[in-house]
C-alpha cells in the first residue's frame, strides 16, 4: 500500500542526457544548470518529514550527479522515510560500486529508471546520448542481482512511441515491477520552438495500435500505467489510463536555481489541460482532464469523443470497468453500487450479488461474457427470477444465474465445479433446473442439436447421465466429453 502522504523533491537540473522532451538537458546545455548546495535541499526533507509525510522521490534532472546526493539520501533514510523513490537515468548507476554505496546507507529503495524508448534506437534517438541504452540495461542487471524493486518510466513523444510494445520483452527478463508512460507536457519541456515542439508531439490516435500491442504482452495484473491520454482515445485500454495519482506534493527548482514551496502536484500539472463541452456527456468525464493547450493548438479536439456507457459494455470484454457501465444500464430498481471500477452489486428486495471481472471465477455463481456473479447473501428463488434476466440484459450468458443460487443443493459441490469449468467446447449453458437431489442441466450446440445431463443423488453419492435430442452433432459429443471429465474429477459431496 501507498503511504498516504508523499512528496518529490528535484535536486536540480542538471542532467548528462539531451532529451527532447525536458527543460533539464537543454539547461545544463546551455549551461545554466550546476551542483546545487546541499543543506537548503535537507532543510525540505527534514520539514517534509515533520509534516508527516512518509514516502520521498528524489529527482532531477539526474539527482545522481549532486555532489551532495549519497548525503542527501543518508538524511531521508535516516528520518525514517518508509519508501524512498530514486529517479534515475542509470548513466551512474551503471556501475554496481554506486548503487553498493547508496544500499549502504539502509533505506527502502524503489529505483524509478528513466527508460525513453523500449529499444536502443528509440531511447537514444529521445536522450540524444550514445551509450546511454546500455548503461540502462547494466543498471538493471546490478538491481536484479541486488534484489532492489525497480520500475520503468517513459515520456511517450514523437522519437519513441512506435516501439513501445517492445517493453515486455525489455523489462520482464529484468523483474520489473511497473512501468509508467506518460504523454509530454509541452510546459516541462523548456524554452522550443513551435516547430520542435510539433515534431515532439504525437497525434494521440497514433499511440493506441502499439500501446495495445504492449499491454497485450505483460500477463494480467502487471502494474502498467498511461498518464494523461484521453480515456476516449482507446477505451479498451481505459483500465491502464490515469490523469492524476496520489496526492503528491512537489518542490522543484526555480527558473533562480531555487527551492520552491511545495506545490500540488497534478493541480498544477492539469493548469494548461483543456476539453470540450461534449466531453461532459462522457462516462470518463471525471477522471479525464483532456489534453495540453499546445496539443489542441496543433491538433484541435476532433480526436476527443464522448463515450456512452452503451458503447464501453461493448469495448469492456473482461469486466475491468464495471463501475462505469453496469450502473448506468441496469434498472435503478436493483440498486446498482459501485465498490470500484471492478466491482459493482446488485440488489433485489434486500438480497445483494456482486459483479466482478470474468477472471473472477473461483466460487461463482455464474458466468456471463463481461462479469462473473459471486453471492453477498443467501438468494431466494424470486431473487434469482428478478437479477437473472437483468443480467442476460447487460451481457452474454456462458453459465447464468439459476436455481442453485438460492438454496443449499445436496449437489452444489458439483455444480459448482461445473461451473468453475464452463463453457464446455461450443456448448451453450441453457439452463439450470433442481427438483429435491436432483439437477437437470440443458446444454445446446450451435448446430441445434442438444443434451440435457441429470445428476442426483443415490445412497448419499452422486451420479448423473445424459439424454440427447435428435442425431448427436460432433460439437454436441465433444462438449459432452469436457462436462464427463470435470464430473469424473468433482469430488464426493
Amino acid at each position: 500500500m501507498e503511504p498516504e502522504r508523499q512528496i518529490e523533491i528535484q535536486l536540480g537540473h542538471m542532467c548528462n542526457n539531451r532529451c527532447v522532451f525536458c527543460v533539464s538537458g537543454q539547461r545544463t546545455a546551455l549551461g545554466e544548470a550546476g551542483p546545487m548546495p546541499v543543506e537548503p535541499i535537507l532543510d525540505q526533507i527534514r520539514l517534509a518529514r515533520s509534516n508527516g509525510h512518509r514516502k520521498i522521490t528524489l529527482l532531477g534532472g539526474e539527482p545522481t550527479l549532486q555532489p551532495g546526493f549519497l548525503r542527501i539520501v543518508q538524511e531521508t533514510v535516516d528520518l525514517g522515510f518508509e519508501e524512498i523513490v530514486l529517479f534515475t537515468n542509470g548513466a551512474k548507476t551503471a556501475r554496481a560500486d554506486f548503487i553498493d554505496a547508496v544500499r549502504a546507507t539502509g533505506g527502502r529503495f524503489t529505483w524509478r529508471i528513466s527508460i525513453q524508448g523500449a529499444t536502443l534506437e528509440s531511447h537514444e534517438r529521445t536522450t540524444k546520448k550514445p551509450g546511454s541504452f546500455g548503461r540502462i540495461v547494466r543498471t538493471l542487471e546490478h538491481l536484479a542481482a541486488r534484489g532492489e524493486r525497480r520500475t520503468v518510466n517513459m515520456c511517450v513523444v514523437r522519437s519513441n512511441f512506435e516501439d513501445v510494445d517492445r517493453f515486455p520483452e525489455l523489462v520482464l527478463p529484468h523483474g520489473v515491477s511497473q512501468l509508467h508512460l506518460d504523454m509530454v507536457r509541452p510546459l516541462d519541456a523548456g524554452a522550443r520552438t513551435e516547430d520542435e515542439l510539433r515534431e515532439m508531439l504525437p497525434r494521440y490516435s497514433e499511440l493506441a495500435p502499439p500501446l495495445r500491442r504492449m499491454i497485450a504482452g505483460f500477463d494480467e495484473g502487471f502494474d502498467v500505467n498511461i498518464g494523461n491520454l484521453p480515456q476516449c482515445i482507446a477505451p479498451d485500454l481505459a483500465p491502464w489510463i490515469h490523469h492524476d495519482g496520489e496526492p503528491t506534493e512537489t518542490v522543484a527548482i526555480d527558473g533562480d536555481d531555487r527551492l520552491s514551496r511545495p506545490w500540488n502536484k497534478y493541480l498544477v500539472k492539469r493548469r494548461d489541460k483543456q476539453k470540450p463541452e461534449r466531453c461532459r456527456t462522457c462516462v470518463f468525464d471525471s477522471r479525464c482532464s483532456g489534453v495540453f493547450e499546445t496539443y489542441a493548438r496543433f491538433y484541435g479536439f476532433g480526436e476527443l469523443m464522448p463515450i456512452a456507457a452503451s458503447q464501453l459494455r461493448g469495448l469492456d470484454a473482461a469486466g475491468r470497468l464495471l463501475g462505469l457501465w453496469v450502473p448506468a444500464l441496469v434498472d435503478a430498481a436493483l440498486e446498482p453500487r459501485v465498490l470500484s471500477d471492478r466491482e459493482v452489486t446488485l440488489a433485489h428486495d434486500g438480497r445483494a450479488i456482486a459483479l466482478r471481472p470474468t477472471s473472477a471465477r473461483e466460487g461463482a455463481l455464474a458466468l456471463y461474457s463481461r462479469f462473473s456473479v459471486h453471492a453477498i447473501d443467501a438468494l431466494r428463488a424470486e431473487d434469482v427470477a428478478a437479477l437473472a434476466p437483468a443480467l442476460a440484459a447487460l451481457a452474454e450468458p456462458i453459465h447464468p444465474l439459476g436455481q442453485d443460487a438460492s438454496r443449499t443443493s445436496l449437489l452444489s459441490s458439483t455444480i459448482g465445479r461445473l461451473r468453475a469449468a464452463a463453457p464446455f467446447g461450443e456448448l451453450t449453458w441453457r439452463s439450470l433446473e433442481l427438483a429435491a437431489s436432483r439437477a437437470e442441466l440443458a446444454l445446446d450446440a450451435r448446430d441445434g442439436s442438444s443434451a440435457t445431463l441429470w445428476l442426483e443423488l443415490a445412497e448419499g453419492k452422486p451420479r448423473g447421465g445424459y439424454r440427447v435430442s435428435g442425431e448427436p452433432s460432433e460439437a454436441l459429443v465433444e462438449g459432452l466429453r469436457a462436462v464427463m471429465r470435470t464430473l469424473a474429477r468433482a469430488p464426493r459431496e
